[in-house]
């Protein structure tokens, strides 16, 4: 009986080592500000393909010479891999859904939502601050982007 308890420990330890990490299917990261003038909506959308890139003028402080801007670039396995390795999907999973006080103080309102095979996780910052543990995530799929 001993013997029957060790080898099933064994089994059952070394499947669930081997099992394959969740795989993510896209990632979606918006920033809006309502209060500003050029392009005040951007929005992100990657999968292993591709990443879009969305850019929408603001309506508040209208600028008509402005149209909404789409581009779409093509991504590498290693791009889509280093995406993917920016982060640890269960340390976002336990964050709260608000972060901050986003679109306080007519600040710009992050939103993240990764989407993988066993479900969606959705959380808002405020833009300039993204908790800590999407910070690299974030610098990956903005990158070229913002410049000061």
């Amino acid at each position: 009986m001993k013997a029957l308890l060790i080898l099933f420990v064994l089994v059952y330890g070394s499947t669930s080592c081997q099992q394959k990490q969740e795989a993510i299917t896209k990632i979606k990261l918006q920033y809006s500000s309502a209060m500003c003038k050029g392009y005040c909506d951007y929005t992100f959308i990657i999968n292993k393909n591709f990443k879009k890139v969305i850019q929408t003028p603001g309506k508040a402080i209208p600028s008509p010479e402005l149209k909404i801007k789409k581009d779409t670039i093509k991504l590498t396995k290693t791009d889509w891999q280093q995406i993917n390795q920016s982060f640890i999907l269960d340390s976002i999973r336990v964050l709260p859904k608000i972060n901050g006080c986003p679109g306080c103080d007519d600040g710009s309102i992050g939103s993240l939502q990764i989407i993988s095979e066993k479900d969606t996780i959705s959380i808002k910052f405020e833009g300039p601050d993204p908790p800590n543990s999407i910070v690299p995530l974030i610098g990956l799929i903005t990158k070229g982007t913002f410049t000061n």
